[in-house]
């Protein structure tokens, strides 16, 4: 480790112990946060130089940092930006997958066959889908990105590929029968009994319109003018509010006949119920209602109804794609919120009002098939 040549100091304009240091060109100031500081006190210029010196160590240990102890460090700056979610998923795909084949490989000699063999590990262990891969994929070229930003590494992975016979992710779609099911019985149980379902209108709207469950239970009243809604936010399974999945999950589309009368039955069951709130599909207390929540009374009216099987609430997004299958995909995509990167066409920024309005029609048009 190279010698710090210079120490601390007492500076009488700030009242405390300071100690910079440069390394590649990089400088830092250190202050002690001993709160009796004073320029006879020695603590304070300890503890000033100690930060010093483990910071000039972690930017020169570059040779021996081990992947496991980099990759705790790269965490913990997921868990710092707020990125809870994510945070729990790479902190699994670490634990799970990543450090038991590389945790104790040097990051400086960390191959593109090192980071391939993690995913072909994890495949050929426990056969994972397609779509897990993939996510673990993603953690470990975040991970690496993490290190070049932190001067630890220079390395660039390249593609990592996925194996070709990895099982591709199912989706499953509520059955034709279940669905006309869907919007002819409001019934549920509740403790036993069998109540009026306060969310039914949420689990429709859900299905006209192929929004995200988070996008679902974060929509509020100001979010509809007339017959138009714009995603604006998000609430995930923490109950935090977020601004959605990606930057092109804030849309705008106009709803169709079937999803505005939905919207009417609901303002009419709210005042039935009493129920006062910012939200469109509230908790019975006016606040919003979390993910567990809407999965648990979700899942409820699927067993009280006798569905052939149960479909997650994110399915019920899955259903809408389906049902749509004959509307244009560049429409689709308009609708849903993809990513840019799935936009072959282009057309998010040139969005026009004659597309939304075609949208509404083929959805309308799409249902009705199904439920006339």
């Amino acid at each position: 480790m190279p010698v710090r040549k210079n120490e601390a100091y007492w500076s009488e304009s700030l009242q405390r112990w300071q100690i910079k240091v440069q390394v590649d060109g990089q400088r830092k100031t250190f202050v002690s946060s001993k709160k009796n500081s004073q320029p006879d006190n020695k603590r304070g210029k300890i503890e000033a130089e100690r930060k010093a010196d483990a910071w000039i160590e972690d930017r020169t240990s570059g040779d021996k940092i081990k992947v496991e102890k980099a990759f705790q460090k790269y965490l913990d700056s997921i868990k710092a930006a707020g990125s809870l979610e994510h945070y729990r998923k790479c902190e699994q795909y670490g634990r799970c997958w990543i450090l038991p084949v590389i945790g104790t490989k040097k990051v400086r000699s960390l191959t593109k066959n090192d980071l391939q063999s993690v995913i072909n590990n994890a495949f050929q262990k426990k056969g994972l889908a397609e779509k897990t891969l993939q996510n673990i994929r993603g953690c470990l070229v975040g991970f690496i990105k993490y290190c070049r930003d932190d001067n630890i590494t220079t390395f660039y992975p390249g593609t990592l590929s996925i194996p070709a016979t990895a099982k591709k992710s199912e989706k499953t779609i509520v059955d034709p029968r279940d669905l006309k099911i869907l919007f002819t019985s409001s019934k549920s149980t509740f403790k036993g009994k069998i109540i009026e379902d306060p969310y039914i209108h949420a689990y429709r709207f859900a299905v006209l319109t192929g929004v995200r469950p988070g996008e679902l239970i974060a929509l509020r009243k100001q979010d509809i003018k007339g017959n138009k809604v714009t995603i604006m936010q998000s609430i995930n399974d923490s109950g935090k509010i977020t601004q959605g999945k990606n930057k092109n999950a804030r849309r705008t589309f106009k709803l169709g006949e079937l999803a505005t009368l939905v919207l009417l039955d609901q303002a009419d069951l709210m005042e039935k119920l009493g129920i006062e709130s910012q939200y469109v599909f509230p908790a019975r207390d006016g606040s919003h209602l979390t993910q567990k929540q809407f999965r648990f009374a979700w899942k409820r009216y699927c067993e009280a109804n006798g569905f052939a099987k149960y479909v997650t609430p994110y399915e019920l997004r899955h259903t809408f794609v389906s049902i749509n299958d004959e509307m244009p995909e560049a429409l689709k995509k308009m609708i849903v919120g993809h990513s840019k990167s799935m936009d072959t066409e282009g057309v998010y920024g040139h969005r026009k009002q004659d597309d939304m309005d075609r949208a509404a029609i083929y959805i309308d048009t799409a249902f009705m098939r199904y439920l006339k």
